[in-house]
């Protein structure tokens, strides 16, 4: 069975809020369709071992503390990379159906921006997340996530989902990269800064 370390084990505990039970089910398809079947069943028994079953959340919402458990359990029993977490991210906002559905009405980078909290509610209960720069000459938009605690790896994760949710909307190569992160000890906000093509 893995193990947390202590300061791992307190991000968990400080990370407030639930989070939609249907995105950790997304999470864990995309996770299956990048790696294989393997990999899922790999994180599911250990999670299971370590008393955060997926099988039987039976409630729409669980703690967001359980979601970072998940994206943890599979970085260290599939020894994923920063990029990997990336890529499951991106994997988890393709399957999203609620993304899918709302990229459908989202025509505009305007309108995509003007309700990103609004979409970021419909997953979590805690941190508010907001567009403080669009710039559409530049090609760039500047993201910040306000309290809200998370895990370095739950910051690479988001980065593929807020690349892949961009692309949904100007059908270019986007990337997204944190500039500050509280965790590393830069500023009190996450800050995701995306660039496209």
């Amino acid at each position: 069975m893995i193990t947390f370390s202590e300061k791992e084990k307190e991000l968990i505990e400080n990370t407030k809020g639930t989070y939609s039970t249907r995105g950790a089910i997304d999470d864990l398809s995309a996770l299956e369709r990048k790696f294989g079947k393997e990999a899922r069943e790999r994180t599911e028994k250990e999670m299971e071992e370590m008393g955060y079953s997926m099988s039987k959340v039976k409630k729409t919402t669980l703690p967001v503390a359980h979601f970072i458990v998940l994206l943890l359990v599979q970085q260290k029993v599939l020894n994923l990379s920063d990029e990997d977490m990336r890529e499951v991210g991106k994997e988890s906002a393709r399957t999203s159906f609620i993304l899918k559905f709302a990229s459908k009405l989202l025509v505009s980078l305007e309108t995509l921006c003007k309700n990103t909290n609004v979409a970021w509610r419909k997953y979590y209960s805690s941190g508010e997340l907001k567009v403080i720069e669009i710039n559409k000459e530049e090609k760039r938009i500047v993201a910040e996530l306000v309290d809200f605690v998370g895990h370095p790896a739950h910051c690479f994760h988001l980065e593929g989902y807020f690349e892949q949710m961009l692309f949904f909307v100007v059908g270019k190569d986007v990337t997204c990269r944190e500039e500050a992160c509280p965790l590393k000890n830069e500023g009190d906000v996450h800050r995701f800064v995306l660039t496209w093509e």
